[in-house]
């Protein structure tokens, strides 16, 4: 019995031991990279079942501080990071390292049944700060427009404020989405809405326009053509390394860009 005891109480302390060591890959940050991190992710525990990942997608600029504050081993960013960003990460003595891994298209999108299918970069401007006010001054149905953009502390909202509104503020009245997955939905159900999301959200409810007379897609995500095409990123506090650095190459190999293609990005390898 003594043995069976001691037998038991060592494989007890072997099965601790081994979880403790278990690798952790703690993920933070944009909405937009998140459909593709989940896959990626799926795909390398298969390969790789003892390690852990804990993913949250809440917008890039808190991927940012999770690398400025050392929270998550991997920040994901769907713009790039700001100066100021970079200044707090040395100051905590740290030097933030980009990987690009896909590129994207911000795409205008409305209701499926809006006759409008184009628009310019200007006329986006006037209607998000109210100039354009009704879909009939643009070849669309008589009705008010109903604005949606997503909250300032979005990658995606942050490309779109340097590229449509060129720094400039959007209208007060217009209500704002946590994210790409919510914002096709609410255009989905709003006849009169206009909203964007990245390129791999776009779906049968909703209907994405040109802009400036360019389609977006994964052609024209990748030779530059499309007025709002962006580099998809991944930030990690210095060099990656161990178990990190195997994810990350694991994302920039074949397999891995064969993903990002899957969920509607455009590769970059």
């Amino acid at each position: 019995m003594k043995k069976l005891l001691i037998a038991f109480v060592t494989l007890a302390v072997l099965s601790v031991s081994a979880l403790s060591f278990a690798a952790e890959i703690r993920v933070k940050g944009s909405t937009t990279v998140d459909p593709a991190m989940k896959k990626l992710v799926a795909a390398y525990q298969t390969a790789n079942p003892g390690v852990n990942f804990s993913i949250s997608a809440t917008g890039s600029g808190d991927g940012a501080k999770a690398i400025i504050n050392k929270t998550a081993d991997i920040g994901m960013m769907s713009r790039p990071m700001k100066d100021a960003e970079i200044k707090k990460c040395q100051a905590n003595g740290i030097e933030p390292v980009r990987s690009i891994i896909a590129l994207d298209c911000i795409v205008p999108i409305v209701h499926p049944s809006n006759p409008v299918s184009a628009v310019t970069t200007a006329q986006l401007k006037d209607i998000y700060q109210d100039k354009i006010r009704n879909w009939k001054e643009i070849g669309g149905n008589d009705g008010m427009i109903a604005l949606f953009s997503r909250e300032t502390n979005s990658g995606t909202y942050e490309v779109w404020e340097g590229k449509v509104m060129q720094k400039e503020d959007e209208n007060d009245l217009v209500s704002r989405m946590p994210s790409n997955a919510a914002m096709a939905a609410k255009i989905a159900g709003n006849k009169n809405g206009i909203g964007y999301v990245g390129l791999g959200f776009l779906n049968d409810k909703i209907k994405g326009l040109s802009v400036n007379g360019v389609v977006p897609s994964v052609k024209t995500g990748a030779d530059g053509s499309y007025p709002l095409a962006r580099k998809l990123n991944l930030y990690t506090g210095g060099q990656p390394s161990g178990e990190v650095a195997k994810f990350i190459t694991f994302v920039m190999s074949p397999a891995g860009q064969k993903i990002i293609a899957e969920v509607g990005f455009v590769p970059v390898n």
